[in-house]
């Protein structure tokens, strides 16, 4: 459905334009009837002739209700902006226009109203100031209407420009993910606890599971409606009404969320969003670090602090990037819009686009990590996906772009064209640049043969070492490994990585080390002295031991025993003799044979049972897959 907005200042008519095209006062408060007023979004519908229905959203002209306009605004596709022949273009005119532009609505029409208070020079005089007003933006080119609800001159040129309008704005994108930003909640008599506001990103069914955020509650859809009309689903733009089963009313308050739980399943807690932030040419106010500002998104408000990047201030009609760390939970997407205000006085600074989601905000040191969010700023899909590799090295169609406005095709299809000009290449359910990744994989090389050289003894590093080197983090540097040991310039030895062919050795101290350890567990046999008691703290001696362990020479069990190598095969020997003679193995029988105590005997059968030597019955073991293999 096509959603046309409008907006002006106060008592330039909105409200009665409404009525007059309609039949439908969209002032549906006692308060707005009292005072003569908008006070709150209102809601109303034009069925042209054909079929098409047009949703109309009335907005509040009062300054002290821009908010609730920003609300209204977030969800229309073109805008009606209204200007009283009797005033002319106001302080309200003028942000409207601005909130419109960076809410990112593009078309629209302008109407000048009451045109019966005035004679027809002065409307002259005021269509050409408005068309200087609006001179270079997405209104230049709009068409003027000029009416008067009292008379109902022009309405008939204003349906001719609304259907004209609704025909060339593009329907609104079906990407499955479903987002209902609540703008009214009540409950009705049958029907309980009911939200309504403008649907975008996907459909919603009767019957389908739901989820309502900050609150995370789920439940199912009972009753869907559209401009009073009971319908099965409804789609991305409609106007929408729902009915929920299984969620608290106390839980679906204005600013809510309604979406499908996958969307929220793993939607992070907190998040530091990265923003494209157009600063009003009219602010009152520069961006400056540690700023606070009153974020509008959707219906959902929340105060929040900013850091500035790559500048030290973003003046009045100035355009840049801000992390921004909110009060509160926020449901977002990348390259949604927003609007920042002054939490006091509460005036309009600017807005923009979402361009990332962030677990901390960066520090300056760390800026250039984030170049990316540059390119994000005119984003496409392709700049979404190539951002992304810029990011990470490694991205999952399939897992890595839930919180954005493009749908999952579109995203797996964009890295299809990609791989086909060689730009990308895949490797398991991911993909990556080739050039990204060649430096970073020969720096990982580099480095590694430089460790070994000084550590000869060490047998492989664990992931979180390679990404410290390399300048990456682990989840980042953990693909690269994995393709590394396919493509045979690695190995992976459980948790740790080592080169290809490399064979441990051990050299000089660590060497002498690890003979008096052998020695010191050799004449200990079966009841040999705890590792502290061996190597202590002695940083040598931990090498040692780690060498000895990795390559085989001595077999550790539980947390400070080991035992020789030699001892070992014969305590597996002793293990296979009693099975041959069908002795039960118990922890007591085992130890009369061996000689050894209780102490040392149940963490070398731990151990078998861990290797799969023996398994464990009861208090008896078996025979396990292993055994004939040591």
């Amino acid at each position: 459905m096509f959603v046309i907005g409008t907006a002006g200042h106060i008592d330039h008519g909105k409200s009665a334009i409404i009525t007059r095209l309609t039949g439908i006062d969209p002032d549906r408060l006692p308060e707005e009837k009292t005072r003569g007023m908008t006070i709150d979004i209102g809601f109303a519908h034009y069925d042209a002739p054909g079929g098409t229905r047009i949703g109309i959203i009335d907005v509040p002209g009062h300054e002290r209700f821009v908010r609730n306009m920003i609300a209204g605004a977030g969800g229309i596709d073109a805008v009606m902006l209204v200007v009283a022949a009797d005033d002319g273009w106001m302080p309200q005119s003028q942000e409207h226009l601005q909130i419109t532009k960076l809410l990112g609505v593009s078309d629209g029409i302008v109407v000048i109203s009451k045109i019966d208070l005035v004679e027809e020079s002065w409307v002259d005089l005021v269509e050409d100031d408005i068309k200087e007003k609006i001179r270079g933006s997405f209104l230049e080119n709009a068409p003027f209407v000029r009416l008067s609800s009292v008379t109902g001159e022009g309405f008939n040129r204003l349906k001719e420009e609304m259907i004209s309008l609704a025909g060339r704005i593009t329907e609104r994108e079906n990407i499955g993910k479903p987002r209902l930003y609540i703008d009214r909640s009540f409950v009705l008599s049958g029907m309980g606890g009911v939200v309504a506001g403008t649907l975008r990103g996907g459909t919603l069914r009767v019957g389908q599971d739901v989820a309502v955020f900050p609150n995370r509650r789920s439940g199912k859809v009972r009753i869907i409606q559209s401009h009073n009309r009971q319908i099965e689903s409804a789609s991305p733009g409609q106007r929408t009404s729902i009915s929920l089963t299984g969620i608290d009313k106390e839980h679906l308050g204005r600013g809510g969320v309604i979406t499908i739980p996958g969307l929220l399943r793993d939607y992070p807690d907190d998040n530091i969003l990265a923003l494209s932030v157009t600063v009003l040419p009219e602010s009152r106010v520069a961006l400056k670090d540690r700023r606070k500002l009153l974020m509008i998104l959707g219906t959902t408000e929340v105060e929040g602090e900013i850091r500035l990047y790559g500048s030290d201030v973003i003046g009045p009609g100035e355009n840049g990037i801000v992390f921004f760390r909110p009060k509160s939970q926020l449901f977002c997407f990348i390259n949604d819009r927003f609007i920042l205000r002054l939490p006091t006085p509460q005036v309009t600074v600017g807005g923009g686009a979402v361009l990332d989601l962030l677990t901390a905000i960066p520090r300056k040191k760390d800026h250039a990590k984030y170049a990316y969010l540059k390119e994000r700023t005119s984003l496409t899909p392709e700049k979404l996906v190539i951002t992304r590799l810029s990011k990470s090295l490694f991205a999952d169609p399939n897992a890595d772009f839930q919180w954005c406005n493009y749908s999952q095709d579109l995203i797996s299809s964009t890295f299809d064209e990609l791989a086909k000009k060689s730009l990308v290449e895949r490797y398991g359910p991911r993909y990556y640049r080739p050039s990204d990744v060649a430096p970073i994989t020969q720096q990982i090389e580099s480095a590694l043969k430089s460790y070994f050289e000084s550590n000869p003894h060490v047998d492989g590093v664990g992931a979180d070492l390679i990404a410290s080197w390399v300048g990456q983090s682990v989840s980042g540097v953990e693909p690269m490994l994995q393709l590394m040991c396919e493509r045979k310039q690695l190995v992976k030895k459980r948790n740790r990585f080592d080169l290809s062919g490399r064979a441990v050795t051990v050299t000089g101290e660590v060497k002498k080390v690890s003979e008096i350890i052998m020695k010191k567990l050799l004449e200990g046999g079966l009841s040999p002295p705890g590792l502290t008691e061996i190597v202590g703290d002695d940083k040598l001696g931990r090498e040692a031991l780690a060498y000895l362990v990795a390559a085989g020479r001595i077999v550790k069990v539980g947390g400070d025993l080991a035992f020789h190598e030699e001892v070992w095969k014969q305590a597996l020997q002793v293990i296979r003799e009693m099975f041959d003679e069908g002795d039960p193995l118990t922890v007591s029988g085992l130890r009369e044979k061996l000689g050894s105590s209780r102490k040392y005997v149940v963490p070398l059968l731990e151990e078998t049972d861990r290797r799969k030597i023996t398994v464990r019955q009861g208090d008896i073991r078996v025979r396990g897959d292993n055994l004939e293999k040591k």
